[in-house]
C-alpha cells in the first residue's frame, strides 16, 4: 500500500490553518529588565509551550539567559512575565570561575585549648559519698 501524500495546495492550506490557531502578543517590557508576553491556542499546554518558545527567543536574541518570574494560565491562553539574565561575568563585574582554577587553602584553624587534665584531688564519687 503507497503512503497517501496530500496535494502542494491542500498542504499548504493545511499548514496556514494550523498556524492561524495560535499566537503571541509581542514581547514588551513591564518594568525595567522585566518583559511579558500572552499566547492563545487551541489548548492550554500549547499556549504555554508557543509563550515560554518565544520568551526564550527573545533572551537568546539579547545574549541572556531566561527566568519566568510569574505565569499564568487559562482554558486556551498563557500569560508569561519573565527576566533575561545577563549571563556574561563581565556585564555583571563579577570575576568568572574558570575550570581548574585551583581554590586557595582554607585558612589555617587556630590550635585548641588542650582539656584541662584531671585533678588529682578525690572527688565526691571516688570519695565514696555518692
Amino acid at each position: 500500500m503507497e503512503p497517501m501524500t496530500l496535494p502542494r495546495p491542500a498542504a499548504l492550506f493545511l499548514l496556514l490553518a494550523l498556524g492561524a490557531c495560535s499566537s503571541a502578543s509581542p514581547v514588551a517590557e513591564l518594568a525595567p529588565e522585566v518583559y511579558g508576553l500572552t499566547s492563545h491556542a487551541s489548548t492550554a499546554a500549547t499556549a504555554a509551550r508557543l509563550g515560554v518558545d518565544r520568551a526564550r527567543r527573545h533572551c537568546t536574541g539579547l545574549g541572556r539567559g531566561f527566568a519566568p518570574t510569574r505565569t499564568q494560565i487559562g482554558d486556551r491562553d498563557y500569560t508569561i512575565a519573565f527576566r533575561c539574565p545577563r549571563t556574561n561575568a563581565a556585564e555583571t563585574g563579577e570575576e568568572p570561575l574558570l575550570a581548574g582554577t585551583p581554590v586557595p587553602p582554607p585558612e589555617p584553624a587556630q590550635q585548641a585549648v588542650a582539656p584541662a587534665a584531671p585533678s588529682a584531688a578525690p572527688s565526691a564519687v571516688s570519695a565514696g559519698l555518692y
